[in-house]
């Protein structure tokens, strides 16, 4: 059997067909509702999964009381709708959703996301009923969206959007979170904008005019906050972390500052801002107002990937620590059913997010159940205990904030990035001067559409080389890798490490001509070990290659092709103009074809050549024998003489 014989039986088959199979109702019903998954097992080690899941549940109502009342002073609405958008859209994650520690919820980014962009349609302090409509019209659409997403299968749309891209905007938008927060640490008034410089210099112009017990509360609230976090690791503080640190840090300082405030009576004695009347009870179902639909497309679009990207990142991380894979369209239905169910309860955009996703995971959630037990936390704060929140300082909530956003502004990775690729580096200092500059929707829309050209970029340019072979193996390598890696005399081995397409084509096209395309080759093997797909542009270039090759008398040879390349080389009878006897399942074997084939080449013109000198010197010594006496001699000397000249 030749070389090839084996890979040639490949190319008798027709490539396999994919079977369609349709889904029963049961089956989609167990895809869209996880719940009907994980609540029976819910029997299974029931008394661990209860206390599990009632221990989260409490931990995280408790953090998302203060939590929801920070995040709606953010997205510069009353503090009730902080509350109402941590009613609704957790308990509808918990029946929708595939991970069982997303803690779903108003979180920084999108709430300063909502701030920028519907106010500017709406002022929020003179057009406070429009605002607050708008709001609840944009986390409508977004659910939309997202169910949109989810249903028609389109998650993976979000991983355009880079690391370097989400870490530029998310340290940005850390950064102008927690300049806007200074107002309420400072006890002043400031010019309300989305933008670092402008924050700052509105804050700069009114820093005389600081309340010196608000900034007191602020500081305190940071540190009381920052040793909860990270407690002395001293012997005698031991007790601390035993006793205390269970307990979540914002809703103790919450309670002890609303305490100090109502006691000493700082709103009226001190001029210290609070929270005020707060309306009790749960959301009443209302229609959302649909007229600023058309002009909150864009912004919706940008929280989509924001917010959809926060979730997942830190979604996947405690299911690959768990042991659990998520479904990522479903968790897009997930959040976008949240999304529109609370939009009828008066809630605003809503997310998983970073911080509380981590404080539900290890307190000890199981199942999705703990965000539900969580829901009613809220309600018990709707329904009883919202008066308490009156005499809230808002700058304990300012506090809260720049304590949770600060970890966001990390400083560190664009030198770590450099180290890595330079251009990512760049990309992240554009995407972070934009956000923070020039504007949030700008600079996330810009920063993609840079992700897509770097995709595009690195895809039109990638790696390639000559492969040599390893002594005494038949392994071949990168012969400026390799010092010991021998090319093979009159053989040329060509790997393109990407699928062939029209970005990459020309370039492919240019490396080949370059490097193969000799006067001392016989044989370009092309090894397609790293190639998975090929469109019309690059078989159009092949059939180039192929046509100024035979031109040349070399023979090109593949190696390594892959399935789905080979089957549209069968569709379009490609293996035929190159010749089946051409193709092969390893780069080894394409050597020894070559090898092959050469050396009867050269054994063939041996022969070709015998046979000519014998039928020429036949010829000479008739032709010596006619020559005049003078200048004749013996026919074999003359012609051995002449052949030694």
């Amino acid at each position: 059997m030749s070389t090839s014989s084996e890979y040639l039986e490949l190319f008798e088959d027709e490539p396999p067909k994919k079977k369609m199979t349709k889904p029963s109702l049961v089956a989609i019903l167990f895809s869209v509702l996880p719940i009907l998954t994980w609540f029976p097992n819910y029997k299974n080690d029931w008394k661990d999964k209860l206390l599990g899941d009632l221990r989260a549940g409490l931990t995280i109502g408790v953090l998302l009381v203060p939590q929801g009342l920070a995040y709606a002073l953010l997205a510069e609405l009353p503090v009730q709708y902080g509350l109402f958008s941590a009613f609704m859209p957790p308990l509808i994650y918990g029946l929708l959703g595939s991970s069982r520690e997303l803690s779903v919820a108003p979180v920084a980014v999108v709430s300063l996301l909502t701030s920028s962009g519907v106010s500017q349609l709406y002022d929020p302090q003179t057009q406070t009923t429009q605002y607050i409509g708008a709001t609840i019209a944009l986390s409508l659409l977004l659910g939309l969206i997202q169910l949109s997403m989810g249903v028609f299968r389109l998650g993976f749309i979000v991983n355009f959007l880079s690391h370097p891209v989400l870490s530029g905007f998310t340290s940005a938008s850390a950064l102008i979170i927690g300049l806007s927060q200074l107002k309420h640490v400072l006890g002043i008034n400031t010019q309300r904008s989305a933008h670092v410089h402008e924050v700052l210099e509105s804050t700069f112009l009114e820093i005389k005019n600081t309340n010196d017990v608000s900034l007191g509360i602020g500081i305190a609230t940071m540190v009381i906050l920052l040793l909860w976090k990270y407690p002395p690791s001293h012997p005698k503080m031991a007790w601390f972390k035993k006793y205390f640190k269970p307990f979540p840090s914002a809703m103790i300082v919450v309670i002890l500052m609303t305490v100090i405030s109502s006691q000493l009576d700082l709103d009226v004695k001190k001029n210290v801002k609070v929270v005020g009347f707060v309306p009790g009870g749960l959301p009443t179902p209302k229609a959302p107002e649909v007229k600023d639909l058309g002009e909150l497309v864009v912004l919706a679009l940008t929280i989509t990937i924001i917010g959809y990207m926060e979730s997942m990142a830190i979604a996947k991380k405690f299911a690959d620590d768990r042991g659990y894979r998520l479904d990522y369209n479903q968790e897009l239905i997930a959040l976008g059913a949240a999304n529109i169910v609370g939009s009828v309860f008066q809630t605003y955009p809503t997310t998983g997010g970073f911080s509380r996703t981590a404080v539900n995971a290890n307190a000890g959630a199981k199942t999705q159940a703990a965000g539900i037990f969580g829901v009613v936390v809220i309600a018990i704060a709707l329904l009883a205990a919202t008066e308490l929140f009156e005499k809230l300082p808002k700058a304990v909530l300012g506090a809260i904030v720049i304590i949770a956003v600060a970890p966001l502004v990390d400083v560190l990775e664009p030198y770590r990035l450099w180290k890595v690729s330079k251009m990512e580096s760049m990309i992240l200092l554009i995407t972070f001067s934009l956000t923070a500059f020039v504007g949030v929707e700008i600079g996330v829309g810009i920063s993609v559409a840079l992700s897509i050209l770097v995709i595009v970029w690195n895809a039109s340019r990638p790696h390639y080389t000559l492969e040599g072979r390893l002594p005494g193996t038949t392994v071949y390598r990168n012969i400026n890798r390799y010092s010991d890696a021998k090319e093979i005399p009159g053989v040329k081995i060509f790997r393109f490490d990407a699928s062939l397409f029209f970005a990459n084509v020309t370039m492919f096209e240019n490396k080949f001509r370059k490097r193969c395309l000799q006067d001392d080759v016989k044989f370009a093997i092309l090894d397609l070990n790293a190639c998975t797909g090929i469109d019309s542009a690059a078989l159009h270039t092949l059939h180039i290659l192929l046509h100024d090759a035979k031109h040349r008398n070399i023979t090109i040879l593949v190696a390594n092709m892959k399935g789905p390349v080979r089957d549209i080389f069968l569709r379009i009878r490609m293996t035929d103009d190159i010749g089946k006897e051409n193709f092969f399942q390893s780069v080894h074997g394409a050597v020894l074809a070559a090898q092959e084939r050469m050396a009867t080449s050269e054994e063939d013109g041996l022969e070709k050549g015998v046979l000519a000198m014998s039928k020429n010197s036949k010829n000479f010594a008739e032709f010596a024998k006619g020559l005049d006496s003078e200048t004749s001699t013996d026919g074999d000397g003359v012609f051995i003489e002449m052949c030694t000249v």
